[in-house]
């Protein structure tokens, strides 16, 4: 087994890359979208990712992106390991456990001091990261409910309109901006919600709402739409006006569906999601771990140094890769 970094694969290897993708998330990552992200923006490793490649096929992924972090002590820059995936032919055969292997090698030889991912206590591959010393740090709270049906429900709140591609560098500054003065994910990689949209990895429109004052930005909210339910994982907001209008706009998209928030925005206004029947979940089974890159560490050690248990910490949707 060979492992080689994006660059390296030929254009057959790339046809399987996006399979091995496809099979794992049901999407491909094309290499348009990938180089949208590169070129767009920071986010993703100089040398994107790594590929197992055995008989002329690949076998495994590993892609990497740059994360920066608010520690107690200072920001940093964090590897985010992401899209792990192995052929289903192939699994239980070491090849996620080796290009993990060979990336938090690279990502400290490169100076980093901690990586992070996402995964899910229920999966396999759980056990496989705490092997290589990934700890669990935050998982996300929620709350679910389904809001009250009421006349004009259906009217959309004054001064919201959904988003447009040409927002999202000022969707960026505002988030940035609304969250300064916090931990954890207070920043994101410039450029990453321009590239998305440009990839066709989001759409703006669809996914987005904005509310203005005195015609300036002052708050947007992700609501992510299913026939079943109406999830809000990300509202960021200048003022309580602009927060409690995205929170109507939330529960009129919902059109009497069970909606539900999850994440910072659950922690930082219990108050407002509160409602007669809702259900709420201190964690989740979606769980963010992290490594501290050459040395171990205790499950304690990880949480203290990342602050998740700190009333400044921040994490929302757009935080999850």
């Amino acid at each position: 087994m060979r492992t080689l970094s994006y660059d390296e694969l030929t254009p057959g290897l790339h046809q399987d890359r996006a399979l091995v993708h496809l099979a794992a998330f049901g999407g491909i990552a094309s290499p348009r979208s990938i180089d949208e992200l590169r070129r767009r923006s920071n986010r993703l490793a100089e040398y994107v990712g790594m590929f197992a490649v055995e008989d002329d096929r690949v076998i495994g992924q590993v892609f990497v992106e740059r994360l920066p972090y608010e520690f107690p002590d200072g920001p940093a820059l964090l590897a985010g390991i992401a899209a792990v995936a192995t052929r289903p032919d192939r699994r239980r055969a070491g090849v996620a456990r080796t290009l993990l292997a060979e990336v938090l090698a690279r990502e400290r030889a490169e100076g980093r001091e901690h990586a992070v991912l996402w995964t899910d206590r229920s999966w396999v591959a759980h056990a496989l990261y705490e092997r290589l010393g990934f700890r669990d740090v935050y998982s996300p709270p929620w709350v679910v409910g389904a809001p009250p049906r009421v006349p004009g429900s259906s009217v959309p709140v004054e001064g919201i309109r959904p988003a447009t591609a040409e927002d999202c560098d000022a969707l960026e500054e505002l988030h940035d901006r609304a969250c300064s003065e916090r931990l954890g994910f207070r920043r994101r990689p410039r450029g990453s919600l321009s590239a998305w949209a440009a990839a066709g990895r989001i759409d703006p429109s669809a996914t987005l709402r904005i509310v203005s004052r005195g015609g300036r930005l002052a708050g947007y909210a992700h609501i992510d739409r299913a026939p079943s339910r109406v999830v809000c994982g990300e509202l960021v907001a200048l003022s309580s006006s602009a927060r409690r209008d995205l929170l109507r706009e939330v529960g009129r998209s919902a059109e009497g569906r069970p909606v539900a928030f999850q994440h910072t925005l659950v922690t930082d206004d219990p108050h407002l999601l509160a409602r007669r029947g809702s259900v709420d979940s201190p964690v989740s089974g979606r769980v963010l771990m992290a490594a501290r890159l050459g040395r171990a560490w205790s499950s304690s050690e990880a949480i203290g140094k990342f602050a998740t248990d700190d009333s400044r910490f921040v994490c929302l949707a757009g935080d999850r890769f």
